[in-house]
């Protein structure tokens, strides 16, 4: 016998990588503002140029500003992020405005910089794919061998050996493990499971399983 319950999906490692490679952009648009001021103060004294090179000053004024305001939105605003395509449009203005400062440094005849940022709005563009692509939904499945429960993109095995009860209740699966251990997921509303179904068939292995854990006097 064997039961598939479906679950709220949680807050994955990918939406925390999400946040991550958001911060971490917000960090280099930060750096590379600080960075094209310093330049354009550079192009005013220096004897190399006949005046100050301006778009400098406006990449990082632009750069500066957006990298604080993908910070901002990366730490205090990380559900409104998450909401539709929200988080894909922050990742093209991200490109672009990497792009740009590949461009403006092209422009101004600095070929390492061009292309090093060339690299990283590349790496910013597949990032937006992966996170374009569907996760698979998530699922508990109940069968012989214990439960199996999805955790970090891997499929955790809970034998029976260590499962002291199982309950069906109010649209959340709990699962009382040996040691006073409890694991809660929230099922995906909607849908009908058999709770009495669920709960006998998990009480009947769970007795099996105990007698495998207690030793004979």
């Amino acid at each position: 016998m064997q039961f598939v319950l479906p679950l709220l999906p949680l807050e994955t490692g990918a939406t925390r990588r999400m946040t991550t490679l958001h911060l971490m952009l917000a960090l280099v648009l930060c750096g590379i503002g600080a960075g094209s001021f310093v330049l354009y103060w550079f192009t005013t004294i220096s004897p190399n140029f006949k005046h100050a090179y301006k778009p400098f000053i406006w990449l990082g004024i632009l750069s500066f500003l957006l990298g604080l305001g993908i910070f901002a939105a990366a730490i205090f605003y990380k559900n409104w992020l998450r909401e539709g395509k929200r988080s894909l449009s922050l990742r093209i203005l991200e490109v672009i405005a990497v792009l740009g400062a590949s461009g403006t440094f092209a422009f101004a005849g600095q070929a390492k910089p061009a292309v090093l940022f060339g690299i990283i709005a590349l790496a910013i563009f597949v990032a937006a794919l992966w996170e374009l692509r569907k996760p698979a939904a998530p699922q508990a499945l109940i069968n012989e061998q214990g439960i199996r429960l999805p955790k970090g993109g891997i499929i955790r095995l809970l034998p029976w050996t260590e499962i002291d009860r199982v309950l069906v209740r109010h649209g959340i699966l709990s699962i009382e493990l040996e040691g006073n251990r409890l694991l809660q997921r929230n099922l995906l509303p909607g849908v009908s499971n058999d709770a009495k179904s669920i709960e006998d068939f998990c009480k009947e292995k769970s007795a099996e399983a105990l007698q495998k854990r207690v030793p004979d006097w």
